[in-house]
């Protein structure tokens, strides 16, 4: 069997992703948005570092995970307003101002109905396979 879609998240998780193909890239964005809300829900994905990918990984998951977790992330996504900032510093600022703290955590729940259904790491482990197959 291949590679775990954990296993190559580790391989990635710190390193510039530029030189990967762009499913690649999806996946690993995927894994940034599971693995920080799972650590402190969606005010922690997007006051720190994680929030970087979001629109990264809001463009993979339709084909990569479906259509609920494509909703789910575009509309937290949308709660930043357009442009989407990139800076972790905008983003908490915006955290801060708009007094979010219920949204999210019906955000979280609505994330967490989805990760003990979705299988989602088979489905990662199986996309990044195809790209090596």
């Amino acid at each position: 069997m291949g590679i775990d879609v954990w296993e190559f998240y580790e391989q990635y998780a710190e390193e510039d992703r530029s030189s990967l193909n762009e499913r690649d890239r999806q996946v690993l964005a995927i894994c940034d948005f599971r693995q920080e809300v799972n650590s402190g829900g969606f005010d922690s994905y997007f006051r720190y570092w994680g929030g970087d990918t979001a629109l990264t990984a809001v463009a993979g998951l339709p084909r990569l995970l479906g259509s609920g977790w494509a909703d789910l992330l575009g509309e937290a996504v949308a709660l930043f307003g357009v442009p989407y900032s990139l800076d972790a510093d905008d983003r908490a600022e915006k955290i801060d101002d708009n007094s979010l703290d219920a949204t999210f955590s019906d955000l979280d729940k609505r994330f967490y109905k989805l990760e003990a259904t979705a299988g989602a790491d088979a489905k990662l482990t199986e996309a990044i396979g195809a790209n090596r197959g």
